[in-house]
């Protein structure tokens, strides 16, 4: 005895099962950095480190302050023409110390660009 199967149940079948496998291994599948994507910086390196003072000397240059830098807290990058890099950087002012977001750009020819610097906001 021969068994039938329905050609629209099988073809149901295939379908559902094809979209959930789909779905299955997107889930699973690491997402990878995009150019653009901002990534978070694991270790504060000495390269980090210069760029967070390079901001502050900025910000003080052009706000006509006398911030202190002491160190950058955090960071990410962004691969961008160049590296953008968003930091938290601890600095002085007088005899307070503060937190402030700062956006450098390092472009291609290795010059920098202060692009933003934020005071954030006390906890």
């Amino acid at each position: 005895m021969a068994i039938k199967f329905n050609p629209v149940l099988v073809t149901l079948f295939v379908v559902a099962a094809t979209i959930l496998f789909h779905i299955s291994d997107a889930r699973s599948v690491r997402r990878e950095a995009l150019a653009g994507d901002w990534e978070p910086i694991t270790n504060i390196t000495e390269e980090v480190t210069k760029i967070g003072k390079f901001a502050v000397d900025e910000h003080n240059k052009e706000a006509k302050k006398t911030l202190e830098f002491q160190k950058v807290i955090k960071g990410e990058n962004q691969v961008v023409e160049g590296i953008n890099y968003r930091l938290v950087i601890e600095a002085k002012d007088g005899e307070s110390t503060h937190n402030y977001l700062a956006v450098v750009w390092d472009k291609p020819d290795k010059s920098k660009s202060l692009t933003s610097f934020k005071q954030l906001l006390e906890a």
